[in-house]
C-alpha cells in the first residue's frame, strides 16, 4: 500500500496545462496521441523507461503509475544531478508540462516535483483518481468530460466549476470572501483555512506582513511579496486564483507607503456576483440541490509523525456525523475502535473539518452535518499509539486546557523543536505578542537586524527566535550578533547601520528602557553564561524564554494576570519561569 498527500496545492495554476496532464489518461485527444508518437520517443533518453511507455501507448492503456507519470530527478548517466538543470525526462507528466523559460532553454520537459503538484491537481479536483493498494492513477468520468471539452470554452468552464464547488477548501475560500465586509488578503483566508494548529497549515498575520513590508529593503520587500508566506496562505493564494479564472472571485491591487515610496502591496480578494451565487446553489436549500463535496481519505492532513493516525481519526469522525449528531455519541464510537484522544483534540478536529471546507454547526452537544459526502475510504492500518507522538499529542492538550489558546499558537510547542520551520517560529511567536500579549511586535527578518521588536510607550526588548530540535545552547556567534543589536539601538548611527531598524520603537522610550530576549525551544548547557556576557559587554539587561513559558505568559497576559508593563522586572540576564506568579 502506497500512502500519498494530496488534496491541497501550492503551485500549479494553469488550467490548459492541468488538462494536458488530464489527457494523459485519454487515448481519444491529441495529446496521448502526441505523447505515443513524439514526446516519449524524443524527449526521454532511458531505453527501458521509453520502451515500457510507448508499449502501453501503443495499447490506448489509460492508467498508469505514480513512477510512470511523475518520475524522478536524474541525470543522462541516470545519477542524481548536480543540479536541477542536469535533470532529464523520465516520465509522462514531465514531458507534458513546459518550463516557464522554454522558449528561451529550449527545454522541453520541466521536473518531477512540478509534475507531483499537477498530478495532486487533478487528483484535488476529482479528475483523476488513485489506488492507495497499486499506486495507480486512472481518469473519473468527470475528469473525461474535462479532457474532451473544447479549450476555453464555456463547457470547459462549467466542469471546471463544478469541480471547485465540489472541492470544499475552494468552498471555504468562497464562504470566507462571502462573510467579509471588504476584500481580503491570503493572509486573511488563510488564517481561517485547513487545519490550523499542525504542520502544513501556518498562516502569517497580516498586520505583521505590512508593517514588514512597509520597513523592508527593496531586495526584503520583493522577497515578502514573492516567497514569505505561511502554508495556509500558499494554498488560500493558489485556490483564489483558481476562482478568479472560473469567474467567481474579483482581484484587486493596492499601493503602500513604504520607506522606499509607494509599492505595489499585497493583492485583495472578494467575491462576485457570480461566485456568491454559486456558493448558494452548491449549498442547496435540500440535499438533493446541494452539491456533493469530494475529497478522500488523503486531504485531512498533510504532514507530521502522526499524519496518518490524524487522517483515519478525521475520517471516522465524518463517517460517524452521518449517523449521528451527539458529540457525546461521537466520542463513544470513536472510542470504541481505539481513538480515545482528548475530547478538546475531537473538538479541535471538528473545527478543522469545518476550516476545510465542510459545513458542521455546533451548538451546545448537538453536532448536524450539513454538507453530503461519499462514505470515506479508510486504509487499513495498525493505528496503534505507537504510531504516534503520544508525548506530544498529551503536551498540546495540557497546554490546550491549560492556556485556551487558539491551536495556531499551541502548534508553538511542535515549531519550536522544528529548525526547518525557523521562519514560522519568528513569525508566530510575533504574532502571539502582539495579538495575545498584547505588545506593538515588528518583525525585522534577520540579517542586519533582529528577528523582531516587542515595546509599549515605556520600554523596548530586541527579540531573537531560534528554533532547535534538542534545545539553544552558549553560542559565541549568536552573543555577538546580539551584542551588535544592542549597541546599533545605543549608538543609533545610520553610518553604522543604514538600515535604522531602530527606528520602529517608540519614540518615547528612556535609552535606559531597551533589554534583549532569546526565545527558543529550551535552553541547556551553559546558555545563562550567554546572558551575562551579553548584559556585561553592553550594560544592559535581557532574558531567555523558553516555548512554554512563552504560551503561560500569554495565557497570563490574556487573563490579566500578567501586566505586560511589568516584563522589565523578569529581565535579570535568567530564564524566565512563570510559575506561581499568575496565583
Amino acid at each position: 500500500m502506497t500512502l500519498r498527500t494530496y488534496g491541497w496545492v501550492q503551485n500549479p495554476s494553469d488550467f490548459s496545462k492541468l488538462k494536458l496532464v488530464v489527457q494523459i489518461f485519454d487515448s481519444t485527444t491529441k495529446h496521448y496521441e502526441n505523447l505515443r508518437k513524439k514526446l516519449v520517443r524524443t524527449l526521454i533518453p532511458f531505453e527501458d523507461i521509453k520502451n515500457n511507455l510507448i508499449s502501453k501507448l501503443d495499447k490506448n492503456v489509460e492508467e498508469f503509475s505514480y513512477l510512470e507519470l511523475v518520475g524522478t530527478s536524474k541525470d543522462n548517466n541516470g545519477r542524481s544531478p548536480k543540479k536541477r538543470s542536469d535533470a532529464v525526462a523520465d516520465a509522462l507528466i514531465q514531458i507534458t508540462i513546459l518550463p516557464q523559460n522554454a522558449n528561451t532553454s529550449g527545454k522541453r520537459w520541466t521536473d518531477n516535483w512540478t509534475s507531483d503538484g499537477y498530478l495532486r491537481w487533478a487528483l484535488s479536483l476529482n479528475f483523476i483518481k488513485h489506488d492507495r493498494n497499486t499506486d495507480i492513477c486512472s481518469i473519473t468520468q468527470l475528469g473525461k468530460a474535462f479532457s474532451q471539452s473544447e479549450n476555453k470554452s464555456d463547457k470547459e468552464t462549467e466542469i471546471l466549476r463544478k469541480a471547485l464547488l465540489s472541492y470544499p477548501p475552494a468552498t471555504q475560500v468562497l464562504n470566507i470572501l462571502e462573510n467579509s465586509s471588504s476584500p481580503v488578503t491570503k493572509f486573511t483566508i488563510g488564517n481561517q483555512l485547513g487545519f490550523s494548529g499542525e504542520k502544513g497549515f501556518t498562516s502569517y498575520d497580516e498586520q505583521l506582513m505590512l508593517d514588514w513590508f512597509k520597513n523592508g529593503t527593496n531586495e526584503e520587500q520583493k522577497k515578502i511579496k514573492s516567497d514569505i508566506e505561511g502554508t495556509s496562505d500558499k494554498y488560500a493564494r493558489m485556490i483564489a486564483s483558481w476562482l478568479h479564472k472560473v469567474g467567481f472571485v474579483d482581484k484587486l491591487s493596492t499601493s503602500v507607503e513604504t520607506r522606499n515610496g509607494v509599492k505595489s502591496g499585497f493583492q485583495l480578494f472578494s467575491i462576485n456576483a457570480r461566485g456568491s451565487h454559486a456558493l448558494k446553489q452548491a449549498h442547496g436549500s435540500s440535499k438533493n440541490l446541494r452539491v456533493k463535496k469530494y475529497f478522500t481519505w488523503e486531504f485531512l492532513a498533510v504532514g507530521g509523525e502522526n499524519r496518518d493516525y490524524i487522517r483515519s481519526r478525521r475520517a471516522y469522525i465524518l463517517n460517524f456525523l452521518k449517523q449521528t449528531s451527539s458529540f457525546k455519541q461521537l466520542l463513544k464510537k470513536l472510542r470504541q475502535i481505539g481513538f480515545d484522544d482528548d475530547e478538546q483534540i475531537i473538538k479541535n478536529d471538528i473545527q478543522g473539518l469545518i476550516n476545510f471546507g465542510i459545513r458542521i454547526d455546533q451548538t451546545g452537544n448537538k453536532i448536524t452535518l450539513r454538507d453530503s459526502f461519499s462514505d470515506i475510504s479508510i486504509p487499513e492500518l495498525n493505528l496503534t499509539n505507537e504510531l504516534r507522538n503520544a508525548a506530544l499529542d498529551k503536551q498540546k492538550v495540557n497546554f490546550i486546557n491549560k492556556t485556551g489558546l487558539p491551536m495556531k499558537y499551541i502548534e508553538l510547542l511542535e515549531i519550536a523543536f522544528d529548525g526547518s520551520r525557523n521562519r514560522d517560529f519568528e513569525m508566530v511567536t510575533a504574532d502571539l505578542f502582539k495579538n495575545v500579549y498584547g505588545f506593538n511586535s515588528i518583525l525585522l527578518g534577520g540579517g542586519r537586524k533582529p528577528d523582531g521588536l516587542i515595546f509599549t510607550d515605556r520600554f523596548g526588548v530586541i527579540i531573537d527566535t531560534k528554533a532547535y530540535g534538542n534545545g539553544y545552547s552558549k553560542s559565541i556567534g549568536q552573543e555577538d550578533e546580539m551584542v551588535r543589536y544592542i549597541e546599533d539601538n545605543q549608538l543609533r548611527d545610520s553610518n553604522r547601520n543604514s538600515v535604522e531598524w531602530w527606528k520602529n520603537f517608540d519614540e518615547k522610550i528612556e535609552s535606559e528602557n531597551f533589554y534583549f530576549m532569546w526565545i527558543s525551544s529550551k535552553f541547556i548547557g551553559q546558555f545563562s553564561d550567554q546572558l551575562q556576557s551579553t548584559s556585561d559587554r553592553t550594560n544592559t539587561k535581557g532574558a531567555a524564554l523558553n516555548v512554554e513559558q512563552l504560551l503561560l505568559g500569554a495565557a497570563a497576559a490574556r487573563d490579566g494576570k500578567l501586566d505586560i508593563n511589568s516584563l522589565p522586572i523578569y529581565m535579570n540576564n535568567k530564564e524566565i519561569l512563570w510559575s506561581g506568579d499568575f496565583s
